[in-house]
């Protein structure tokens, strides 16, 4: 898997994440692949790095952007986009792994 297609999964997981409550509803309804997504991220996610997974949650479930995220965890921006860029890297190594398998 491409970083590029990790990064595009990873926006629609945003979206997921910031828009569940809306969502919620009418998944109950009509079920979309998005939440098996989430799932495998999620499942992926568990297993990192406490740095990389505190990452993951601010940008990717809670939906701040790098800034508001770098204020939220008392960081500088750039050590957050660091950390994203690690982040992708691990997911893509262990996504990669999944499908091998």
């Amino acid at each position: 898997m491409t970083l590029n297609e990790i990064k595009q999964q990873l926006k629609t997981i945003r979206l997921y994440y910031t828009s569940k409550a809306r969502f919620s509803a009418a998944f109950d309804t009509l079920p979309h692949s998005v939440t098996e997504l989430a799932a495998t991220y999620a499942a992926t996610i568990n297993s990192a790095p406490l740095d990389l997974y505190l990452v993951y949650y601010e940008l990717y479930v809670l939906g701040l952007t790098q800034e508001a995220a770098a204020v939220d965890l008392n960081y500088s921006t750039e050590y957050i986009r660091q950390k994203n860029k690690r982040l992708l890297l691990f997911l893509q190594q262990k996504l990669s792994e999944k499908e091998a398998s």
